[in-house]
């Protein structure tokens, strides 16, 4: 990934695409971690890599860890939207102290971790079960729009999702994430 991130310096497009595939999911995952509002997370990803792509010939590039630095550095736009007014300064008191570096390390781990098992559970689904999770969870479609997109009855839908669910149960920490990151 560090060849990756030094082409990105030099202007490389590809790239700079290669990077947002790799990374976009994983650092919405995050995001949602920190933030528990999609659109603010989509917003701050959006800006992340507006930012990233501005900037590139600016960006370290030695010693530098690009999964580190794109996760701080989305972790500090998702700060920066989140407006506090002044006059609430004791909603201050009940903030989270900044973490330490090693527990932000382990936290982008662990959110790394959970994207690769949750891509393992999905690629166990069939192609129909997953284009109805993708509808269902990451696009927040309801079971009426998911029949309608897929010329199928509501029943059929609550099926192959129920279906879906039940073959993925296997590991109950993916389907925790699902809960946790796409619940609102």
């Amino acid at each position: 990934m560090k060849d990756t991130w030094l082409n990105i310096i030099k202007g490389d497009r590809t790239s700079f695409l290669k990077l947002y595939d790799t990374f976009y999911t994983p650092l919405f995952h995050y995001g949602m971690t920190i933030r528990r509002d999609r659109e603010l997370v989509k917003e701050s990803l959006h800006i992340l890599f507006c930012e990233l792509w501005e900037r590139h010939e600016r960006l370290p590039q030695t010693k530098v860890d690009p999964k580190f630095y794109l996760f701080t550095w989305l972790k500090r736009i998702i700060i920066r939207q989140v407006e506090i007014p002044h006059s609430q300064i004791e909603d201050l008191l009940h903030e989270p102290a900044e973490e330490s570096i090693e527990a932000q390390s382990i936290a982008i781990e662990q959110v790394m971790d959970m994207h690769e098992r949750l891509q393992r559970a999905l690629n166990k689904l069939t192609k129909k079960q997953r284009r109805y999770i993708q509808w269902r969870f990451f696009e927040e479609r309801s079971y009426e729009e998911i029949a309608e997109l897929d010329n199928a009855s509501v029943r059929t839908v609550y099926n192959v999702i129920y279906e879906a669910l039940k073959r993925m149960r296997g590991d109950i920490a993916i389907l925790h994430a699902i809960i946790l990151i796409f619940s609102k």
